[in-house]
């Protein structure tokens, strides 16, 4: 019989862990000068292209760069699971402090097994170490965003359907509020313990922070060109922050993700409008949960398949 491990994962995985995400992508493409997206060979492409084929775990270097970001004290912690020695599956979880419906929390982020080892029950290995993690930190639950396609996986380990989340975009429009957006100048995480994370939160606060940090890709020069502001907001009753990051495909979109110290009001909405009009967007791109939706006081156009919030008390 197989013998399953779980254990954090090391910089010396970083091989293995690229390579089983990597034989998750049937097709790699590139961008031709056209905009045109075409086949091409993994060797062909530049770090950047195999970047936007599968994010920082499609290459060696960067998936070594992304998991000392963890390994360092990022509140994430990367794991694998080997059977019989060999890395088979790789997850990552993030530690969050959230008011409710989050609260104290372990979150799920990412789970990926290799093909190969589909049938072998790495999967469920995992998520029963996770839910360990849990109770040693006396957390109080379990979370973990996804579509459909794993719901069986997560009601075998006791997780329930919590909330449904969407793509949401925004008018760029002019708000007639008065507000001040300076530059946000830095960057502790420690900053937004226990804050809300209206809009941008798909996952959990605490990893798309690790967004906010300035140069953490300068060595890819595609993804530094990219337009971003960090923003420390103060509006009538509201103090945030917001991560506001030109679409990559239509330069006049630009997604938004804002952490906020008390609920969101519509005067922060109307800030973002302001803000993303008067700096030439057509349109604010987000995502937000189904409790938060009420509290937008703006219309708003959903875009894209919901997804779902599965959750389980430790």
């Amino acid at each position: 019989m197989s013998q399953i491990t779980v254990r954090q994962a090391t910089l010396a995985d970083a091989a293995s862990i690229s390579a089983l995400h990597n034989a998750t992508i049937s097709t790699w493409r590139r961008r031709t000068p056209d905009g045109e997206w075409v086949p091409a060979e993994y060797e062909e492409l530049t770090l950047f292209e195999r970047w936007v084929n599968g994010g920082p775990w499609a290459s060696v270097e960067m998936c070594a760069v992304h998991l000392a970001n963890l390994l360092r004290g990022s509140d994430g912690i990367p794991l694998v699971a080997e059977i019989d020695g060999q890395v088979g599956a790789e997850a990552e979880v993030f530690i969050g402090r959230e008011p409710e419906p989050f609260g104290h929390h372990i979150n799920l982020s990412r789970l990926v097994v290799h093909p190969d080892f589909a049938d072998a029950g790495l999967s469920s290995a995992l998520l029963t170490y996770i839910v360990q993690i849990g109770q040693a930190i006396r957390c109080k639950r379990i979370t973990v965003a996804d579509g459909e396609a794993n719901a069986a996986l997560y009601e075998h380990h006791q997780f329930s359907r919590a909330h449904t989340g969407q793509r949401i975009v925004l008018p760029a429009r002019e708000g007639r509020v008065f507000y001040q957006a300076s530059d946000l100048k830095t960057f502790d995480p420690a900053q937004i313990d226990g804050w809300y994370m209206p809009l941008g939160r798909y996952q959990n606060a605490r990893e798309e922070w690790d967004r906010m940090t300035p140069g953490f890709w300068n060595s890819v020069p595609e993804i530094v060109e990219i337009e971003t502001a960090r923003l420390h907001i103060l509006v009538t009753g509201q103090e945030a922050y917001a991560l506001m990051q030109q679409d990559r495909d239509d330069p006049q979109r630009v997604h938004a993700f804002v952490w906020a110290k008390r609920p969101i009001k519509g005067l922060l909405v109307m800030t973002l409008c302001d803000w993303a009009l008067r700096h030439d967007y057509r349109e604010i791109v987000s995502f937000a949960w189904d409790f938060t939706l009420p509290l937008l006081e703006i219309d708003f156009k959903r875009e894209g398949a919901p997804q779902y919030l599965y959750s389980r008390t430790v």
